[in-house]
């Protein structure tokens, strides 16, 4: 299992760090946010099972102002998001070399 937390503490966008946003959204402080994405994985012989998902706790934030497209304004986060990613290792001898071979079989579900 594995456990990832970040903290970001509020950020300026521009050069004369305004704290109050424009009407566009260009300018203005980034207030600071927070993130838990957790996940686990299983190897069973050459299949590898693994699953997580990225913003547990559901936090809305931004981490940056465009000021072009998308924009202009605020990029929002994304939604949390349930991951699943099952590969498979396929040993191939030849001529007494190893040769991996990786099939990937990966797929996202939003909730």
């Amino acid at each position: 299992a594995n456990f990832q937390y970040s903290y970001i503490s509020k950020q300026f966008t521009d050069a004369t760090n305004a704290i109050q946003s424009n009407l566009s959204g260009v300018i203005g402080e980034i207030p600071k946010y927070d993130i838990l994405d957790i996940g686990c994985s299983y190897k069973m012989g050459a299949v590898l099972l693994e699953t997580g998902v990225n913003n547990l706790l559901d936090n809305a934030y931004f981490t940056r102002r465009a000021t072009g497209y998308p924009g202009p304004g605020i990029i929002p986060s994304p939604p949390p998001k349930l991951l699943h990613h099952c590969s498979i290792q396929i040993i191939v001898n030849v001529s007494f070399q190893r040769l991996f071979i990786n099939l990937f079989f990966p797929y996202t579900m939003v909730f």
